[in-house]
């Protein structure tokens, strides 16, 4: 193998493809990086079994080849090389890398060693609105799980109604729910890993010029994106998901409309107290007032009052002050809407800029309330 290559368009490949690998590979030639040159063209590939990542770059190729190499040590290399041609070869088990005044060599293992990377044809693609795709994902994803011994939640339920596709993710104790205009073939009802979407947003962020995402069945349980020049493939996560609409509250007794950053300030200064008391923040929804409150009797406590429009009784809830913080950073608009139903069942958070969403923190129990 002999290629030449823009160094801008290789470290693209190469941080992108790098990021999919794992701290902890479930197979030593999985901290490896793919390069292969064919008819076709240059890809680079990496892979965690679960999900795999490749990316095409334009390139000369003088002679076909491939070969593994470490992605750390390599992307190491990229980035510390100047933006000039590259010029890659593989001799005798060692990736040869050349550009401006720097010569490396990088022992290598042979490109047959990689697991076989299938160029799965989807049975029929979905177009989807990229930048609509990713607001979505922005405002679901952060709600999943990232605890691997409950697999099922660490995805993101896509399931085609209607009027339109349901996007919702969950952990357990908070939930994310989008019922978005995006359309998906009839019958679509799966669930994503988080990862592999994250990934996909991430690639989304970064293609400027790319307008729509294309998804597609593989069949045997894969999911195949496109973006631009990056084809990212998945294993769905296989499960009966929770049934999460039976949470979402049919009715409320107190509301508040309270500005988005003054909330956040609030939320922020009571959580540096909520460190020291299990993350917990009070809410006390009064007459036009919000007040969130936090305290640690080794610390101290601290109490925030923000202005705040509200309708019906008023209450107290307390939530683990990271969830509250987490949606205040992801919300969509300047003012969010939060409903409750006394101190023991979900807390609603709307948002009059986006009304296909909702977001539901579940309480946390007090020994006062």
């Amino acid at each position: 193998m002999k290629i030449s290559v823009l160094q801008e368009n290789l470290t693209k490949a190469v941080t992108r493809t790098s990021r999919v690998i794992s701290t902890k590979p479930p197979l030593p030639i999985l901290s490896n990086i793919l390069i292969k040159a064919t008819k076709e063209g240059l890809v680079f590939t990496a892979s965690t079994l679960e999900t795999t990542e490749s990316v095409s770059v334009g390139a000369k190729i003088e002679k076909e080849g491939g070969i593994c190499v470490p992605a750390k040590v390599f992307s190491d290399l990229v980035s510390s090389l100047p933006q000039d041609t590259v010029v890659l070869e593989e001799k005798e088990g060692s990736l040869l890398v050349s550009c401006g005044g720097i010569r490396a060599s990088i022992a290598g293992v042979a490109a047959g060693e990689f697991p076989p990377v299938n160029k799965p044809e989807g049975k029929k693609e979905t177009s989807l609105e990229k930048d609509l795709f990713v607001s979505i994902l922005s405002l679901v994803l952060f709600a999943a799980s990232t605890d691997e011994g409950r697999p099922l939640l660490t995805g993101v339920k896509i399931v085609q109604k209607e009027e339109g596709a349901l996007f919702a993710a969950t952990d357990g104790y908070r939930l994310s729910v989008y019922r978005s205009i995006l359309s998906f073939p009839q019958g679509t009802d799966l669930v994503i890993p988080g990862r592999a979407l994250g990934e996909i947003l991430r690639v989304c962020q970064e293609e400027k010029e790319v307008k729509d995402v294309a998804l597609s069945d593989a069949g045997d349980g894969q999911l195949v994106a496109r973006v631009g020049d990056t084809t990212i493939v998945t294993r769905k996560i296989e499960g009966e998901y929770p049934n999460f609409e039976k949470i979402i509250p049919t009715k409320r007794t107190t509301t508040a409309t309270i500005d988005v950053q003054q909330l956040t300030k609030a939320v922020k200064s009571a959580s540096i107290f909520a460190r020291d008391s299990a993350n917990i923040v009070r809410l006390h929804v009064g007459k036009n007032s919000l007040t969130v409150s936090a305290n640690a009797p080794q610390v101290g406590e601290n109490t925030a009052s923000v202005e705040a429009k509200t309708e019906g009784e008023e209450g107290d809830i307390a939530f683990n002050s990271r969830f509250l913080g987490e949606i205040l950073a992801n919300f969509p608009g300047e003012e969010v809407v939060f409903e409750m139903t006394g101190a023991l069942n979900p807390g609603a958070f709307r948002s009059p800029k986006e009304p296909a969403f909702l977001h539901i923190i579940m309480p946390v129990r007090t020994s006062s309330g």
